[in-house]
């Protein structure tokens, strides 16, 4: 009866290195191929917005495909309706509203689609004025 490979998953690179036994990462190579793609979007999105957008929608046709689940600050900066790279300036504009509870909206601007996030309260820059009074 032939062996199509160890029972376990000890091969090469699985296990990390220094002893401590935790659980392989599953699907590596599908992960180092969605990160080249995420990266290759923003190398190229000066010179060919047009192959960002496609390098950004095979990353997430494949990572749909192979049920994996990508990291929200990936998600936060892929448009959902166009698959453009939402960076401020180059293919997306960022904006600060509201006044009770500060919100960054980020408008695509290939399809004008809208993404608000909550503003988090300890990334304001230093000497801004808080809700509770001036900055001391």
């Amino acid at each position: 009866m032939g062996s199509f490979g160890p029972a376990h998953p000890a091969r090469e690179g699985a296990w990390p290195v220094g002893g401590a036994m935790a659980a392989p990462v599953r699907d590596r190579e599908a992960l180092q191929r969605l990160s080249f793609l995420f990266q290759a979007a923003h190398w190229v999105l000066p010179h060919s917005p047009a192959l960002a957008r496609f390098y950004c929608s095979t990353q997430r046709g494949a990572a749909r495909r192979l049920v994996l689940r990508m990291a929200p600050s990936v998600k936060r900066t892929i448009c959902r309706r166009c698959c453009s790279l939402l960076l401020p300036g180059a293919g997306g504009c960022l904006r600060l509203r509201g006044k009770g509870q500060p919100r960054m909206v980020l408008r695509c601007l290939s399809c004008g689609r809208r993404r608000r996030f909550l503003c988090q309260q300890e990334l304001r820059p230093l000497g801004q004025a808080t809700p509770s009074g001036p900055a001391s």
